[in-house]
């Protein structure tokens, strides 16, 4: 039997469902990782690959006909301790519904955002697609290296999306006035409890994942949001 150590190992991983499904293999598998993904879903925007066109992929695949888009990874850290990464997004949101977080928010040491609100959202260009779009994000072009914020339901007017380098470093706290913990979610799973004391630093980590394309990366890039974001899934 082929154990997850073994796959470690493999040249490229080919994944067969949609985009959880490559979010959960590189949870399982960690990075760097080289991924040809075949879309079973009706949503799915990281796959490339549709059923039909499975071996005429892997064909290519074997020719070497085919680029790769490297995605760097995002850190997240807790008090200078790494905790996860993130493909997509990292999530800091509040742990009680209907209840909002004080939040100071810095990049490269500059506050950009400080006062309440649902949470900050932090994410990827490959992740503009998903819930940045939803939040009223901008679509960032795949061939851009960048870092989007997006601050959930400030109370305060007047507070758009930011886009930054992809050198930035984001800070955030929780002023003590306010003794709630917030929580974090990494690509969509909750994977830590923070308190007022703590302070969260997210920046773009030197692990990656390789996507394998057989396209025109900006052309299929832009195919697919029409077909996912504005025409609502895939036609049958």
């Amino acid at each position: 039997a082929v154990g997850i150590g073994d796959l470690k190992t493999a040249d490229v991983i080919i994944t067969i469902g949609g985009d959880g499904t490559i979010l959960r293999t590189i949870r399982r598998l960690g990075a760097p990782i080289k991924i040809l993904g075949i879309d079973m879903g009706s949503m799915g925007f990281l796959c490339e690959v549709e059923p039909e066109e499975m071996y005429y992929a892997l064909d290519k695949v074997l020719a070497g006909q085919y680029r790769v888009q490297r995605v760097n990874l995002l850190a997240v850290s807790i008090n200078d301790v790494q905790k996860d990464l993130a493909l997509n997004d990292i999530l800091i949101y509040t742990p009680q519904p209907a209840k909002v977080l004080d939040l100071q928010c810095k990049v490269n040491g500059i506050t950009f955002f400080d006062g309440r609100a649902d949470g900050l959202l932090i994410s990827t260009p490959i992740g503009s697609t998903a819930y940045v779009v939803s939040l009223g994000g901008p679509l960032i072009d795949p061939t851009l290296n960048c870092l989007t914020a997006i601050v959930l339901n400030p109370l305060k007017l007047g507070v758009r999306p930011f886009v930054f380098s992809a050198s930035s470093i984001i800070e955030v706290s929780f002023p003590t006035r306010k003794r709630k913990a917030a929580v974090i979610y990494s690509d969509g799973a909750l994977t830590s409890t923070v308190n007022s004391k703590s302070i969260v630093k997210i920046r773009v980590s030197d692990l990656y994942v390789d996507f394998l394309r057989i396209r025109d990366l900006r052309h299929m890039f832009y195919k697919k949001f029409y077909e996912v974001r504005i025409r609502g899934g895939k036609e049958g």
